[in-house]
């Protein structure tokens, strides 16, 4: 297939790592660099020896793009992911999506619009031990969940990492703390494993950092029918694990590090407890699950969006997908703050009042 030409723009830290780890990608070439620091946009084009530009609309604008990557601070991503829409240009941006829910929507109402491609970069998705826990689930292998957990304790942060940038932990400059900057991913896995909440009641805090947003939260979830669930996650806090259970009718699936542990019951939980002795339990048995494989990372995200683009193959993540994570995430931050359950889909003016007042500081 032909080549996708990628404009980059955004030369911080991602957009540096996509440079070194993408250039060489059989499925893509970078056509040019934007970023608003001069010295960042010398030392990529010296380096790889591509156009710079000082603003994505310059490099957008150039004709050299099929696709933008958007790799600058999330505040950033709807205004570029709308203006490579409105050219015709598919994009492909860095996580979380957007800051509110209410931005999101209007990235995925304008790539719609254009009948462009929307690719976000959930690169988890790709690691062998989610895919092979989501095949098994897609397969009914512990029948209908009813029971979802997730436990992300393993974002541990220091004050000084807090330190190391102005708008880190800040209302102004991410929009929030641990969910917006850290979580993202995890939301997004236990919403790809485990379905889309329908209420969440949550509770956030600010434990031991010297910022102005959270470093805790933890929600109960409400899914469809009597499917409910639990998450916890945090920067303050070691030692730590990344660790998801999924309890079903028939079995549970447990996701802890690398590994994938899967329980088989040889009947429902409501047949056994209907006939069971007094003090009978279900038989069932335990197995490890084998996981082979390499995380197939960004390059792979990017490879994928490519043939997304060229050849018809479905995305790693779309933007419904990177919506659907921030979406959770507005909702437990707005709830933690009601101190009260929020129903989702969220309500868009709501989160947006919120914010507006976290961010005049009151």
């Amino acid at each position: 297939m032909d080549r996708l030409r990628i404009g980059l723009v955004g030369l911080g830290t991602m957009g540096r790592g996509h440079l070194k780890t993408e250039t060489e990608l059989p499925e893509i070439r970078f056509a040019g660099v934007a970023d608003v620091d001069p010295a960042a946009v010398q030392t990529a084009t010296q380096t790889y020896g591509l156009p710079g530009f000082s603003s994505y609309q310059e490099l957008l604008d150039s004709g050299s793009c099929d696709a933008v990557l958007i790799a600058t601070p999330h505040p950033f991503h709807n205004p570029i992911a709308q203006y490579a829409a409105e050219r015709g240009l598919h994009v492909l941006t860095e996580k979380p999506i957007a800051v509110t829910v209410r931005e999101a929507d209007a990235m995925v109402d304008a790539t719609k619009r254009a009948g462009v491609l929307f690719g976000v970069m959930f690169q988890m998705r790709l690691e062998p031990q989610f895919e092979i826990a989501h095949r098994l689930l897609a397969e009914g292998a512990i029948g209908p969940i009813y029971r979802s957990v997730l436990v992300a304790n393993h974002w541990y942060r220091t004050q000084a990492y807090y330190d190391s940038g102005s708008w880190r932990g800040t209302w102004a400059g991410e929009g929030g703390g641990v969910l917006m900057n850290q979580s993202p991913h995890s939301l997004d896995m236990l919403i790809w494993l485990g379905g889309m909440p329908r209420r969440v009641q949550a509770r956030t805090a600010t434990r031991f950092h010297r910022i102005e947003v959270e470093d805790t939260a933890e929600a109960l979830l409400e899914f469809e029918a009597d499917h409910t669930g639990h998450l916890y996650t945090t920067t303050a806090e070691w030692p730590g694990e990344e660790r998801y259970e999924f309890t079903g009718e028939i079995g549970k699936l447990v996701i802890a590090g690398k590994s994938v542990h899967l329980y088989r019951s040889k009947e429902r939980v409501q047949d056994s407890i209907d006939h069971l002795a007094i003090w009978g339990k279900p038989e069932g048995k335990w197995q490890d699950i084998p996981v082979v494989g390499e995380p197939g990372g960004h390059a792979g995200v990017v490879a994928r969006f490519a043939r997304a683009v060229r050849l018809g193959e479905p995305l790693v993540a779309t933007g419904e997908d990177g919506r659907n994570a921030l979406e959770l995430a507005n909702a437990i931050m707005l709830s933690g703050d009601k101190h009260e359950a929020v129903d989702l889909p969220l309500d868009r003016d709501a989160y947006d009042q919120f914010l507006n007042r976290k961010r005049a500081g009151v």
